[in-house]
Formats: structure tokens, C-alpha cells, sequence
């Protein structure tokens, strides 16, 4: 299994998110489009080409967007975003209104 690298967010148009992980030499990303999906696996034979993976191509543009095509739907395109808080975040840090009183 290829070494983490780091972790990116982008935010898909309707407001969720991706949370994409960079892994070995940076040809290999795993995506989860849901909160608590698997991953799924693409891997890129170059720098600068599409990533592919099963019924998942992925293109990065300017370090800032994403875009996933999968056979039969429209490409869907992604810009990402420098951090990202849920409601569990923002319990975990004490954040979150009301109290636990």
C-alpha cells in the first residue's frame, strides 16, 4: 500500500464534499464522496495525466480543482477548499452550541 502523503478537501457544487488522499508519489489518489464510504482507488501513469480507476477518471487543473467523470453522468467538478468543519469537528472542539450539562 503506497505511503499518505496528505489530504485534500473540494467542495462539489451542491455543497458537500470529497475528501481526497494523496498517496505514494502522488499517482495515487483514494476519493470518498460520502462521509463514510470505502474510498475508491484511481491511479495516474504520469504526472499531469488522468487519474483512472474503475468507472472513475479524475483530472486535477491548477492544484485547486478536481474534476470526476464516470461513465453515463456528466462530469462533475470540484474546487477545493483549505479546510473543512462538520458538526462533529465542531463538537470535538468544543465549538458546537448548546452544552452537555
Amino acid at each position: 500500500m503506497p505511503d499518505f502523503i496528505g489530504e485534500h478537501f473540494y467542495a462539489r457544487p451542491d455543497g458537500s464534499r470529497l475528501d481526497v488522499d494523496f498517496l505514494g508519489d502522488g499517482l495515487t489518489l483514494d476519493i470518498k464522496t460520502r462521509p463514510n464510504a470505502a474510498p475508491e482507488r484511481v491511479i495516474s501513469p504520469a504526472n499531469g495525466r488522468a487519474y483512472v480507476g474503475r468507472n472513475l477518471n479524475v483530472s486535477i487543473s491548477g492544484g485547486d480543482r478536481i474534476t470526476l467523470k464516470r461513465p453515463g453522468a456528466r462530469a462533475l467538478a470540484c474546487n477545493r477548499v483549505l479546510a473543512y468543519r462538520d458538526s462533529a469537528d465542531e463538537i470535538a472542539s468544543g465549538q458546537a452550541g448548546g452544552s452537555a450539562a
